[in-house]
């Protein structure tokens, strides 16, 4: 059996990120994507962290949910900032630092995986830089046909790049959460901007409503999601499985 290899996907993808990559056979002569690598492919893009899969030896990007290729490829916003402040950027198919400086130290921790190692990379410029896990991926050594032949060639080795998510409590994952609670239009709004740190006061301020209209509204919502605080609260939705800002869909085939 022949080791998969992948490759580019170069199908359109309904998706607000940059097309992803998808998983692909050697074997399969036409190309197409196997029924499992479509799931695989529909499944990572529905998790909001960034998942990166590169070649360990060359950092050639061999895959990318849509978080990922978001987060490699984010272009700079009007201050000219990136918001996906990583360090790491897309160079001609390789994975790269955006800084020439900390190139040695992503080759060094990639050194690591191909010693079974994981390790943590911080390449931005401030206090907001946001970690990117690399873990190794190990692909199984292939068997000699029989004694004494010589083994074959050796398997390449991978590294998983998992990126931090961008917000505490994503939006997405929010109106799941209040939408499956019961919550109220104007009671869903209340807690996003509630999980993004904002107090009361300053909600009554954004919304032009009276701070005791969004106390009544806070009370409400504790009643809903059977919590006694609002750090309670806050703290039930920021641990809720990270969903995808839109559904990624399979093509009709």
């Amino acid at each position: 059996m022949s080791t998969p290899t992948l490759r580019t996907e170069e199908r359109p993808y309904a998706s607000p990120y940059a097309a992803p990559l998808a998983w692909r056979s050697s074997n399969n002569s036409r190309g197409a994507d196997t029924p499992e690598a479509e799931l695989l492919r529909l499944t990572l893009n529905q998790v909001d962290y960034g998942l990166v899969v590169l070649d360990a030896d060359s950092a050639m990007l061999q895959f990318a949910n849509g978080p990922g290729h978001a987060a490699l490829n984010d272009a700079s916003d009007t201050a000219g900032s990136r918001r996906h402040d990583t360090g790491l950027c897309l160079v001609q198919g390789r994975v790269a630092t955006v800084r020439p400086g900390h190139q040695d130290q992503l080759r060094s921790t990639l050194a690591r995986t191909r010693a079974g190692l994981r390790g943590l990379l911080t390449l931005g410029k401030d206090a907001q830089t946001s970690a990117v896990a690399v873990l190794p991926l190990m692909l199984a050594r292939a068997e000699t046909d029989r004694p004494g032949q010589a083994a074959a060639a050796a398997s390449p080795q991978y590294a998983l790049l998992v990126f931090a998510k961008q917000t505490l409590c994503d939006d997405s994952t929010v109106a799941l959460f209040a939408r499956e609670r019961g919550l109220t239009g104007a009671e869903a709004q209340v807690l996003t901007q509630v999980c993004r740190g904002l107090r009361p006061a300053q909600v009554a301020a954004e919304h032009g409503v009276r701070i005791s209209t969004v106390r009544t509204q806070l009370r409400s919502i504790r009643m809903k999601t059977q919590c006694q605080t609002i750090r309670e609260l806050v703290q039930k939705v920021s641990v809720l499985p990270p969903t995808a800002r839109q559904l990624s869909f399979a093509a009709v085939r």
